[in-house]
């Protein structure tokens, strides 16, 4: 993406979580994000709290209890994946609060970069989906050192008015029928959806497994219009009718629904696949733990996920924020049973240095042809 280009949809406010943290990377940026906000004179700052976290979380919306506390959010620095964030945390950078997702944990406390979590001093514990708490990395043989924060899934969209699914599957992204009416995305999630439809570990394959993957995502190619970079540019085109399935987040349901195009969301029988990503104590944070905990108890709020899930189009930790939030929003993201798609859920977990470069490989030679 161009740079101005990108500053332009930045403030526009036309970027997405994926979209802005894709191209801070690409761009080699780093952010450091300060507020002005009026604050009692006795109390501590909250720009006194560091936070690195992923892009367009450097809002107050989602944070409100701590801001009235302390006056002001924390200090943000952001980053784009968390690979990045491992690797500057690891060379030196300090951080009170930082915002991994649950397959880094181990990594993460291993190397004991990250405090264990008090729960008793989170006043929301007890109102976190439980599914989210028992994933491997949120629970580490009965240590917390992740508070879950959001999540999301990642399916095939389709139009109804114009699909015949033969069953809920991931194949229906091989169905040729459709041919030169798919659009999936150009990233290695693609691998994993080939995986999922083979029956096959998309995060942990052999090679002639990998062979297998490569082979089919090669089969899928000629069916696929184009692979997409921005949500924005599949759902252009499926509004338009020049496609008719995609691989989408959860928000491209919202959108689709809003224009008023006839979409469903499929849920796979191989699994839908999801991510969660939370919130974790630095080791080497300097600020007092009650704060670090006040900050946490603020985004884990109802109120913090109502916004999440109105205006980010993400799940929440918090069970009641799907309560207090708009129950058409809800419904229109795929989150009127959280339950229910925990249960048909593949969530993403932690892939060796060597698995990630395999499927970076199969990807890239699939699309070189």
């Amino acid at each position: 993406m161009e740079k101005n280009r990108f500053f332009d949809r930045l403030a526009e406010g036309k970027l997405t979580r994926r979209e802005l943290n894709r191209s801070l990377a690409a761009m080699g940026l780093g952010m450091a994000t300060t507020f002005s906000f009026s604050r009692p004179a006795s109390a501590a700052a909250g720009s006194d709290l560091k936070s690195y976290t992923w892009a367009g979380y450097d809002i107050p919306d989602i944070m409100q209890d701590y801001v009235k506390k302390y006056g002001s959010p924390p200090t943000f620095t952001l980053f784009g994946g968390t690979e990045e964030a491992f690797q500057k945390l690891q060379s030196g950078f300090t951080t009170d609060i930082a915002h991994p997702c649950v397959e880094d944990i181990a990594r993460w406390s291993k190397l004991k970069m990250i405090k264990e979590l008090d729960t008793a001093k989170l006043k929301h514990w007890n109102d976190i989906w439980p599914e989210l708490l028992a994933l491997p990395g949120a629970n580490m043989d009965g240590k917390r050192y992740i508070l879950p924060f959001d999540w999301g899934n990642g399916s095939l969209l389709y139009r109804t008015d114009k699909v015949e699914p033969q069953e809920m599957s991931w194949n229906l992204a091989w169905d040729e029928r459709y041919k030169g009416k798919i659009s999936m995305y150009n990233a290695t999630p693609t691998v994993s959806v080939a995986g999922l439809a083979l029956g096959i570990n998309p995060y942990e394959f052999s090679e002639e497994e990998g062979r297998k993957i490569k082979d089919y995502l090669m089969k899928q190619r000629s069916l696929v219009r184009f692979y997409w970079d921005a949500p924005s540019d599949y759902q252009q085109a499926m509004a338009s009718g020049e496609i008719l399935i995609a691989y989408a987040w959860n928000d491209g349901l919202a959108a689709m629904k809003k224009q008023g195009i006839p979409v469903e969301y499929m849920t796979p029988k191989e699994g839908i696949l999801s991510w969660t990503c939370g919130l974790v104590h630095m080791a080497n944070a300097t600020v007092p733990d009650e704060q670090v905990y006040d900050l946490l108890d603020a985004m884990s709020s109802p109120e913090s996920g109502k916004y999440l899930i109105e205006q980010y189009g993400y799940g929440h930790c918090n069970k009641k924020s799907f309560e207090i939030s708009d129950q058409k929003i809800v419904a229109d993201l795929g989150f009127a049973s959280p339950s229910a798609v925990f249960q048909h859920s593949v969530f993403e977990t932690e892939v060796s240095p060597e698995m990630e470069q395999r499927r970076n490989k199969i990807f890239e030679d699939v699309k070189a042809g």
